[in-house]
């Protein structure tokens, strides 16, 4: 760390929230927030900007954290200005203060480029820090370092034993029983889902079923439809369906597995349609070391909010393959 270097944080509280709790089903640690940032130089300002109506419960640790909270109230129709908040403070002062060396901003947002671009112009380091599967790559290609935000709970969580089926139905449950107060036609939030599995089960986590964020776990049960709204996509709305909507059985489909990373993979269909996601989830616990880049596979596919999904991903191998016709 360079002591020397002067450094300015903006924080999106919005973004880092419900990032946090999307991905993580928890909110975020301001202290270690502050220590991260504290790497990169002398912290001469730190600003958190967002509606501290809506985040009340987090002030009383912003403040503890010597934050300082910047107060951005919704527009009568409930959108926010945040970003324009916070890149107007920003630029006031780096234009005031000519010695600060480097931005570190609290935010995945693309929404902060021309900010970010007139900084970096100005010779100042560009420093992101965000929940690493909402980080916007267009942010990254400008950035001098990023740091990736992550749960302190993520080994204990991949490492105890609990049932898939009994979580899917403790999940299942809980989302139904806040439908029942939902004023969105029983649309829950996907924080508030979260933050209740939590509540009401300290010990769940979405990780410990190989899941790297609640969304994808939610994706995989069929009774939960998902969407997210058009304003900030960062905030997913949940609700299970109609138990009177058939939902058919899948035929079985067969593939290629042209690539694969640690926890997901894609599949060129043998029916020339485009190239189909997998969850390593999805594939069938009794051929999980052997399928990899090249490996002929059957699956079945579900209809997400992104598109298809294989499941039920097997070796080829295991099954007689249909003739064609």
């Amino acid at each position: 760390m360079s002591e020397s270097k002067a450094v300015a944080v903006f924080i999106d509280v919005e973004n880092i929230h419900y990032s946090s709790l999307n991905h993580y089903a928890e909110t975020p640690n301001w202290s270690k927030i502050i220590d991260s940032c504290k790497c990169y130089g002398r912290i001469v300002s730190i600003q958190a900007f967002g509606d501290w109506v809506a985040f009340a419960k987090e002030l009383p640790e912003i403040q503890r954290n010597a934050i300082q909270p910047v107060f951005v109230p919704l527009s009568q129709d409930g959108k926010s200005s945040l970003d324009c908040h916070l890149i107007v403070a920003a630029m006031k002062l780096f234009f005031q203060n000519h010695a600060l060396d480097t931005i570190i901003l609290g935010s995945g947002d693309r929404d902060y480029i021309p900010l970010l671009a007139e900084l970096k112009a100005l010779g100042k380091r560009i420093i992101i820090l965000a929940v690493p599967d909402t980080l916007s790559q267009d942010l990254t290609r400008i950035a001098d370092d990023v740091i990736a935000y992550e749960s302190d709970n993520n080994d204990v969580a991949l490492a105890a034993p609990v049932s898939l089926e009994e979580d899917v139905k403790f999940v299942v449950e809980t989302l139904t029983s806040l439908e029942q107060v939902s004023f969105q036609g029983r649309w829950v939030n996907l924080a508030t889902l979260g933050l209740e599995l939590k509540r009401r089960k300290p010990d769940f986590s979405h990780k410990n079923h190989r899941y790297g964020k609640l969304v994808e776990m939610l994706d995989g049960i069929d009774t939960i439809e998902l969407t997210y709204d058009n304003h900030e996509k960062t905030i997913a709305m949940a609700r299970t369906i109609d138990g009177s909507v058939a939902v058919p059985t899948a035929p079985l489909q067969h593939g290629e597995v042209i690539s694969l990373r640690d926890t997901y993979g894609f599949i060129r269909p043998d029916s020339n349609d485009e190239n189909i996601f997998f969850h390593i989830s999805k594939v069938d616990d009794g051929c999980m070391d052997e399928v990899g880049v090249g490996s002929r596979v059957c699956y079945t596919s579900y209809r997400t909010h992104r598109g298809n999904n294989a499941e039920n991903v097997t070796l080829e191998l295991m099954h007689e393959k249909e003739p064609s016709v």
